[in-house]
Protein backbone atom coordinates (compact mmCIF):
# COMPACT_ATOMS: atom_id res chain seq x y z
CA UNK A 1 0.00 0.00 0.00
CA UNK A 2 2.77 2.44 0.83
CA UNK A 3 4.47 1.82 -2.51
CA UNK A 4 1.34 2.68 -4.48
CA UNK A 5 0.84 5.89 -2.51
CA UNK A 6 4.48 6.84 -3.06
CA UNK A 7 4.21 6.31 -6.80
CA UNK A 8 0.92 8.21 -6.93
CA UNK A 9 2.57 11.19 -5.18
CA UNK A 10 5.42 11.12 -7.73
CA UNK A 11 2.90 11.11 -10.59
CA UNK A 12 1.08 14.11 -9.09
CA UNK A 13 4.33 16.06 -8.61
CA UNK A 14 5.57 15.32 -12.12
CA UNK A 15 2.27 16.29 -13.69
CA UNK A 16 3.14 14.20 -16.72
CA UNK A 17 -0.13 12.23 -16.76
CA UNK A 18 -3.50 13.65 -17.60
CA UNK A 19 -6.25 13.96 -14.99
CA UNK A 20 -7.94 10.71 -15.95
CA UNK A 21 -4.77 8.67 -15.46
CA UNK A 22 -4.21 10.24 -12.03
CA UNK A 23 -7.85 9.62 -11.15
CA UNK A 24 -7.46 5.99 -12.24
CA UNK A 25 -4.34 5.61 -10.12
CA UNK A 26 -6.16 7.12 -7.11
CA UNK A 27 -9.08 4.72 -7.63
CA UNK A 28 -6.65 1.81 -7.80
CA UNK A 29 -5.00 2.91 -4.55
CA UNK A 30 -8.42 3.25 -2.91
CA UNK A 31 -9.49 -0.19 -4.17
CA UNK A 32 -6.24 -1.70 -2.97
CA UNK A 33 -6.63 -0.19 0.50
CA UNK A 34 -10.21 -1.50 0.70
CA UNK A 35 -9.10 -4.94 -0.46
CA UNK A 36 -6.20 -4.92 1.99
CA UNK A 37 -8.53 -4.02 4.86
CA UNK A 38 -10.92 -6.84 3.86
CA UNK A 39 -8.11 -9.39 3.55
CA UNK A 40 -6.74 -8.36 6.95
CA UNK A 41 -10.23 -8.80 8.41
CA UNK A 42 -10.51 -12.27 6.89
CA UNK A 43 -7.05 -13.18 8.22
CA UNK A 44 -8.07 -12.05 11.72
CA UNK A 45 -11.28 -14.09 11.50
CA UNK A 46 -9.41 -17.19 10.32
CA UNK A 47 -6.86 -16.81 13.12
CA UNK A 48 -9.67 -16.46 15.66
CA UNK A 49 -11.38 -19.59 14.31
CA UNK A 50 -8.12 -21.53 14.42
CA UNK A 51 -7.54 -20.47 18.02
CA UNK A 52 -11.10 -21.47 18.96
CA UNK A 53 -10.74 -24.80 17.18
CA UNK A 54 -7.46 -25.49 18.98
CA UNK A 55 -9.07 -24.59 22.31
CA UNK A 56 -12.04 -26.87 21.62
CA UNK A 57 -9.70 -29.65 20.50
CA UNK A 58 -7.92 -29.41 23.83
CA UNK A 59 -11.25 -29.49 25.66
CA UNK A 60 -12.39 -32.56 23.72
CA UNK A 61 -9.13 -34.31 24.52
CA UNK A 62 -9.58 -33.46 28.20
CA UNK A 63 -13.12 -34.87 28.12
CA UNK A 64 -11.92 -38.15 26.55
CA UNK A 65 -9.13 -38.38 29.09
CA UNK A 66 -11.66 -37.86 31.88
CA UNK A 67 -14.03 -40.49 30.48
CA UNK A 68 -11.24 -43.06 30.15
CA UNK A 69 -9.75 -42.33 33.56
CA UNK A 70 -10.17 -44.46 36.71
CA UNK A 71 -11.97 -41.53 38.29
CA UNK A 72 -14.91 -42.07 35.93
CA UNK A 73 -15.19 -45.73 36.94
CA UNK A 74 -15.06 -44.74 40.60
CA UNK A 75 -17.85 -42.24 39.96
CA UNK A 76 -20.01 -44.94 38.35
CA UNK A 77 -19.31 -47.32 41.23
CA UNK A 78 -20.19 -44.57 43.68
CA UNK A 79 -23.55 -44.10 41.99
CA UNK A 80 -24.34 -47.81 42.44
CA UNK A 81 -23.35 -47.79 46.12
CA UNK A 82 -25.33 -44.60 46.68
CA UNK A 83 -28.45 -46.26 45.26
CA UNK A 84 -27.90 -49.37 47.40
CA UNK A 85 -27.53 -47.24 50.55
CA UNK A 86 -30.67 -45.29 49.60
CA UNK A 87 -32.59 -48.57 49.16
CA UNK A 88 -31.44 -49.87 52.55
CA UNK A 89 -32.59 -46.66 54.26
CA UNK A 90 -36.16 -46.92 52.92
CA UNK A 91 -38.89 -49.36 53.90
CA UNK A 92 -39.40 -50.26 50.24
CA UNK A 93 -35.78 -51.33 49.98
CA UNK A 94 -36.08 -53.53 53.03
CA UNK A 95 -39.32 -55.02 51.69
CA UNK A 96 -37.55 -55.86 48.41
CA UNK A 97 -34.60 -57.44 50.25
CA UNK A 98 -36.92 -59.56 52.41
CA UNK A 99 -38.96 -60.58 49.35
CA UNK A 100 -35.76 -61.51 47.48
CA UNK A 101 -34.49 -63.62 50.40
CA UNK A 102 -37.89 -65.29 50.69
CA UNK A 103 -37.84 -66.12 46.95
CA UNK A 104 -34.33 -67.57 47.24
CA UNK A 105 -35.42 -69.67 50.23
CA UNK A 106 -38.42 -71.03 48.31
CA UNK A 107 -36.39 -71.79 45.19
CA UNK A 108 -33.74 -73.62 47.19
CA UNK A 109 -31.78 -76.22 45.26
CA UNK A 110 -33.19 -75.25 41.85
CA UNK A 111 -31.69 -71.79 42.10
CA UNK A 112 -28.33 -73.18 43.17
CA UNK A 113 -28.39 -75.59 40.22
CA UNK A 114 -29.21 -72.74 37.82
CA UNK A 115 -26.33 -70.70 39.20
CA UNK A 116 -24.03 -73.70 38.90
CA UNK A 117 -23.19 -73.74 42.60
CA UNK A 118 -24.73 -77.17 43.18
CA UNK A 119 -24.09 -80.25 41.08
CA UNK A 120 -27.16 -81.44 39.15
CA UNK A 121 -26.88 -85.01 40.42
CA UNK A 122 -27.15 -84.09 44.11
Amino acid sequence: MCEQLRVLKKIRKAGEMNGFAVELAEAQVHDYMTLKRDVDSVKDSVNAMQMEQARQGGMIEAIFNRINSPVEQERKDGIVWHEIRAAVKSWKGWAFIIFFLFAVALAGDKLLQLLGWLPTGA
